[in-house]
């Protein structure tokens, strides 16, 4: 059956039951014998034995609980005996059945005892020194009952030697239980209730033994020996319950103590005591024992003492080996203990110190005055020291910074902890360590995380703080800042085409002129890529100031960098935004990102401030790019068609499809609005591809209803992001397999802003479209930089005159001229030549003089829904007539609007 635990039920019960046998223990020391007290003593002793049992199974008999019981029972089956006999015989012997019980109750009860030594854990010196303790204890013992009992009782020649010999084991047993007791205590190291009982129920079971045996007329104190020896019962049964003690973590001999001296020591007394009582008194004593007893407790006192000395050396030679390694730890550790006064005075040597500085740790030095020698400030010493008395047991942390003679800086940590009223330090404990490297790279962490790594300016996050610092000044002083948004022009052909390290190298000279273009208390500031920005913390000077200072931005920003052997230019691109109520870092550099945009849009190198509007703008921006995403799947998107006509017939030839946007809740959106932001946001490829598909299918319709010698043309813009994008030759062939149109009916015009990005790609791929048969138009042509060396370069077939030439034809001669060049030069290119934009009759008469082929305009026809279109296809055989205003909205004079 498994143990189960002491129960709080159980424990009741038993204490409920150790105060009745309490009370019952009381009755024979004040009532007369009697029936009821012989049976009280019998019920006492055994329910002392019952309870023992009881603990044996809820506790499981380990630790000598069993054993305990054991003794217990046997001595209640003594007890019954000797109350038997009694009551059958009316007397009872000196020696009975029932001395065999007690007897061997004694020895259980020592069993008892060495289990209940809890040792276990004990090493073999530990039980060494308690058996020389309880030795001694024991001799004395053994001598004293010897003297009071033992010897009497063997002189005794009216009693058989059996009797003598069972008389005599009583005192004997009961010596040798004490010392197990004196055994058991030594061994736990501690006196816990469980030993207390035990001692008191041997101390009990001795004392009525000895006074049975000792006193002449016994019968007298009867009552009072029964009472002892029941409580010595109920001793030894509480013993039983006693909680277990724990298990020493440590050598019994580390707790030696007054009272284990006294053990080891004081039963060197006992023989001459003996004696001087027996010549007080003038009894005769026989010398031989206590002689006996004297030489077995001298060489057990010279063992002990020989084992104490020892165990004081070992102890000694131990701390001396702790205090060498602890030395040597030190020594070989990055660490430097030190303990001093609160002056800073050392109280002992520390070479761990001196390892730590190179200069002699020794006692009565000044550690303010030591570590002053690696540049650490005294007062931060004294402060520290100070922090430390100011808190006494409270560890202080410190760092300290220092210097080396020959330069570099020094960082110096640990902790400082007054220990003046511990006796083993009586000093303040200093521990220092080298924290150098640590501070070094927290340093650099921090340089990382606020500057920039390739140009070293300061980086977003530094930037924002010192911003708010500048927003916070101004609360006070009246004077806001003012940012710049700078971002280059130009910086990504370099990259493209001399590769990123002359990219970097180029990022970084910029930096260099931007910091030695602005004051010293501006802040420069890398962004990321090739945008930088600049905070004018004095504002004095205003907008103004500001705006010359971009300008000197500008001019150096401008002049070339040498390269790897190459010499490059780049520009910039500058926003300027002046802080103003409620404004924040974020807010700021939001403003300045439009400015800074918005010069880019106005042509590059230039600045431009901010204002409100443009806030606006750029909100309106987002909606449009937001709106724009769901326009063609939500069928927002239109095709509108203007004629070209032939200018001598007036028959129309062909048709420019033009893209509408016709929101529901924002309206009519024109194409100079959205087309950009389509660029921008990606979305022009996915409407390019659905316009050319529209465009396309719409032709072939018209050319199977309106057949004629020369097809209908149908001419579609191309945004340079299509040109970019990979998939427009292939859309191209689609568009044409679907529609089975020919090829040479689809004219795609591209304009000279499209092809200023990448020439050499933009060729590539128009030569592979022209390779498809259809032709390319060159839209807007002469108001680019470099129109002429585009018709050299590109393979064009159109030459579209822009409506801004057109116009001269209403001005001077010399105007006119322009255009007379423009036209001349597409004849000589044998190039077909479209004019835009004619409204005036004037205008049309100067193109026919000019043998100028074809032509658009709201003279002719403005752009047309397709079933306007057609309808127009109706009358191509004859002069186009007047129409009525189209349903898009637009008026006489407005330029028709484009893809791109």
């Amino acid at each position: 059956m498994g143990t189960t635990p002491v129960t709080t039920r159980g424990r009741a019960i038993v204490g409920g039951w150790l105060l009745a046998a309490t009370a019952l223990v009381l009755v024979p020391s004040f009532a007369t014998e009697s029936l009821f007290t012989e049976t009280s003593y019998v019920l006492v002793s055994s329910g002392a034995a019952a309870a023992a049992w009881v603990a044996t199974r809820r506790r499981g008999p380990g630790g000598g609980v069993r054993r305990l019981a054991v003794a217990l029972t046997l001595n209640a089956v003594g007890d019954l005996v000797w109350q038997l006999e009694d009551w059958v015989t009316g007397n009872t012997p000196d020696v009975s059945l029932a001395d065999v019980a007690y007897l061997l109750s004694y020895v259980a009860l020592g069993a008892a005892l060495i289990g209940q030594a809890g040792g276990r854990s004990a090493t073999p010196r530990d039980r060494l020194h308690a058996l020389l303790d309880s030795a001694a204890v024991l001799v004395a013992a053994l001598l004293m009952v010897w003297q009071a009992s033992i010897g009497t009782t063997l002189a005794d020649d009216s009693l058989p030697l059996f009797s003598k010999v069972v008389l005599a084991a009583y005192p004997v047993l009961d010596v040798l239980a004490l010392g197990l007791v004196v055994r058991a205590v030594v061994l736990r190291a501690r006196l816990d209730r469980q030993a207390v009982l035990l001692a008191l129920g041997a101390a009990a079971w001795t004392a009525s033994d000895l006074g049975w045996l000792l006193l002449a007329s016994a019968d007298q104190v009867e009552d009072w020996l029964s009472a002892g020896w029941l409580a010595g019962a109920v001793a030894l049964a509480a013993a039983a319950w006693a909680p277990r003690p724990a298990t020493a973590e440590q050598s019994t001999d580390s707790v030696i103590g007054h009272w284990r001296l006294t053990c080891a020591f004081l039963p060197l007394l006992v023989p001459g005591i003996i004696e001087f009582d027996a010549w007080l008194t003038g009894v005769d004593v026989d010398p031989v024992p206590g002689l006996l007893a004297t030489v077995l407790l001298t060489a057990l006192v010279v063992v002990r003492a020989q084992r104490l000395l020892a165990d004081a050396v070992r102890s000694r030679a131990d701390v001396r080996s702790l205090a060498r390694r602890y030395e040597a730890l030190a020594l070989n550790s990055s660490d430097a203990v030190v303990v001093v006064d609160p002056a800073g005075v050392l109280t002992t040597d520390s070479a761990s110190l001196a390892e730590l500085l190179g200069q002699p740790g020794e006692a009565g030095r000044s550690l303010p005055a030591l570590l002053g020698s690696v540049g650490v400030d005294p007062a931060d010493v004294h402060a520290v020291l100070a922090r430390a008395t100011a808190a006494p047991g409270e560890p202080v942390e410190l760092e300290l910074r220092g210097g080396h003679p020959t330069g570099g800086v020094v960082w110096l940590g640990g902790r400082a902890v007054d220990l003046r009223t511990d006796p083993d330090v009586e000093g303040v404990a200093v521990n220092l360590y080298d924290i150098t490297a640590r501070k070094l790279a927290e340093a650099e962490l921090a340089h990382q995380a606020f500057y920039d790594g390739l140009t070293g300016l300061a980086n977003r996050a530094l930037f924002l703080d010192h911003t708010e610092q500048a927003l916070r000044r101004a609360a006070r002083t009246g004077s806001p800042p003012i940012v710049l948004c700078l971002d280059l022009d130009g910086f990504k052909d370099v990259n493209d085409s001399l590769g990123h390290l002359a990219g970097d190298e180029l990022l970084c000279t910029i930096a260099r002129r931007l910091l030695g273009a602005v004051r010293s208390a501006d802040t420069v500031a890398r962004l990321g890529g090739d945008e930088f920005a600049v905070l004018l913390d004095d504002t004095r000077g205003g907008v103004p100031f500001a705006t010359t200072l971009s300008q000197r931005l500008l001019d150096v920003i401008g002049e070339p960098v040498e390269l790897g052997g190459h010499r490059v230019h780049v520009a910039a691109s500058i926003g300027i935004v002046t802080a103003d109520t409620g404004a924040t870092p974020l807010s700021m550099f939001r403003d300045a990102d439009i400015a800074m945009y918005r010069a880019k849009a106005a042509g590059r190198a230039q600045a431009v401030v901010f204002d409100p509007g443009m806030r606006a703008a750029a909100l309106q921006r987002i909606e449009l790019e937001r709106e724009l995403a769901g326009a063609l799947s939500a069928g927002q998107l239109r095709l509108v068609y203007q004629p070209v006509v032939d200018l001598q017939t007036e028959c129309v030839v062909g048709f420019e499809a033009l893209l509408r946007w016709q929101h529901p809740t924002l309206g009519a959106i024109g194409p100079d609005r959205f087309v950009p932001v389509a660029e921008d946001a990606g979305t022009i490829v996915p409407i390019g591809r659905w316009v050319l598909a529209e465009a396309t299918c719409t032709a072939a319709r018209w050319q199977r209803a309106h057949p004629s010698a020369t097809p209908l043309s149908m001419a579609v813009n191309v945004s340079a992001r299509q040109l970019a994008d990979g998939t427009l030759l292939a859309d191209v062939a689609e568009a044409l397999t679907t529609s089975g149109i020919s090829p040479s009916s689809l004219v795609l015009e591209v304009t000279e802003t499209a092809l200023v990005t990448d020439p050499d790609a933009v060729a590539e791929q128009l030569c592979a479209l022209r390779g498809l048969g259809v032709r390319l138009a060159l839209d807007d042509f002469g108001t680019g930089y470099s129109s002429l060396s585009y018709l050299r370069q590109f393979p064009v077939d159109v030459l579209k005159i822009d409506r801004s030439f057109v116009d001269l034809l209403d001005g001077s001669a010399e105007d006119a001229a322009i255009v007379h060049g423009l036209v001349q030069l597409g004849r000589t290119l044998r190039l077909e030549i479209v004019a835009e934009g004619v409204e005036t009759v004037a205008q049309r008469d100067r193109l026919r003089a000019e043998r100028c082929q074809l032509a658009q305009g709201w003279l002719f026809a403005p752009a047309l829904e397709a079933d306007e279109a057609e309808r127009l296809l109706l009358q191509r055989a004859v002069p186009t007539p007047a129409l009525p205003r189209p349903r898009d909205g637009r008026t006489p004079g407005e330029t028709p609007l484009s893809l791109a």
